[in-house]
């Protein structure tokens, strides 16, 4: 059997997908691609999250994409590039992203609403249970 080593985005790759997906996925009029004065640091530190995280790739992904939801490295966009930065790291590891998206769902997860095993289940084509603010 042939291991393959896992390959994590870099900072840059995470700037560039929200520069991408704002250009590609308009939300709000005032949507601008542009950091926030700690979001290459906290890119990094959930780029370094993500390459600790013991598990399988799944595991890894749930981090990144919660990390960046939560952490809001962007003044626009985090959710849309967070999705978009996990599906191309699952997509370059091998795997499918097999989800619809759903802007709730990420709310549910900004919020802190699912568990790291709903996601998990989640990013791999299960189903999630409907976000409600508490």
């Amino acid at each position: 059997m042939i291991y393959m080593a896992i390959q994590y985005p870099s900072i840059d790759d995470v700037v560039e997908i929200n520069k991408k997906v704002l250009t590609e996925i308009k939300a709000k009029k005032a949507d601008r691609s542009a950091l926030m004065p700690t979001g290459r640091l906290v890119i990094g530190k959930v780029i370094e999250d993500t390459e600790n995280k013991e598990g399988d790739i799944f595991d890894k992904a749930v981090v990144l994409l919660s990390g960046l939801v939560q952490r809001h490295p962007f003044e626009s966009g985090n959710r849309r590039t967070a999705l978009a930065i996990t599906t191309s790291f699952l997509e370059v590891n091998g795997e499918r992203l097999n989800i619809t998206h759903d802007i709730n769902v990420l709310k549910g997860i900004r919020e802190r609403y699912y568990t790291d095993m709903e996601i998990k289940e989640w990013l791999m084509g299960g189903e999630m249970r409907a976000f409600e603010r508490k």
